[in-house]
């Protein structure tokens, strides 16, 4: 019988070298993602911990001015709307936001978004709870509404505690001082007197000077240091 002859297969040397160049350059590139991915966390982790400055002493001030005058007028007016300090809530969150992003991207420039962001997702679901629970309750049980503002302002203490890793150390006092007033306002909240507006425009009032005061405080401390 005659042998069987097995041909040797030909191999495109050719294919084998760029498999090989393929393999070369899949390598790098893995590690350049890698790194990119560990900076990305690193500076996600920078951003947690970070100081946030975007908040402006002055527009804060404003708020609380804001707040008191508007106790003043309903006071005066004999009025105890509600809807009219959620609209002012709404006004005095697009200020404190607006230069909060100003300031933001001048001060802190490429990690801006990361410090916005890491400042955002601790505060907004305190302040998107506050908001649903007082259309709620005023929709659908508008007799407790006098609970509101001392809920409301105890709200605003979780908030600033939620924040308080982004924010100067002294903002505890303002987180205490919200806790404070909102426990004494729930506690009124059953009786007749006081009435509404100041129910909310003393805490509110003299809780965002406080803030502003710290806010101007850290500021002075941090050109000078």
């Amino acid at each position: 019988m005659n042998s069987l002859k097995i041909k040797p297969v030909n191999r495109c040397p050719m294919k084998e070298l760029c498999s090989i160049k393929l393999l070369a350059l899949y390598e790098p590139m893995n590690d350049v993602e890698s790194a990119l991915h560990d900076i990305a966390r690193l500076r996600d982790q920078l951003a947690a911990s970070s100081r946030f400055q975007g908040l402006a002493p002055g527009i804060v001030a404003l708020t609380g001015g804001f707040a008191l005058a508007l106790g003043g007028w309903q006071y005066l007016a004999g009025e105890d709307d509600l809807l009219a300090w959620i609209l002012l809530a709404a006004v005095c969150a697009v200020m404190i936001g607006t230069e909060a992003v100003a300031r933001a991207r001048r001060l802190h420039r490429s990690m801006a978004d990361r410090l916005l962001g890491a400042t955002l997702n601790r505060f907004l679901p305190v302040a998107a709870a506050g908001a649903i629970m007082g259309i709620v309750v005023l929709a659908r049980a508008p007799e407790h509404s006098r609970l509101l503002p001392g809920i409301w302002q105890l709200l605003i203490g979780v908030g600033i505690f939620a924040v308080l890793s982004n924010l100067p150390r002294q903002m505890v006092i303002a987180a205490i001082f919200y806790f404070a007033a909102g426990t004494l306002t729930l506690a009124l909240g059953g009786s007749p007197w006081p009435s509404i507006s100041w129910l909310m425009a003393l805490p509110f009032g003299l809780g965002q000077l406080l803030v502003a005061a710290i806010l101007h405080h850290a500021s002075s401390e941090t050109l000078h240091g």
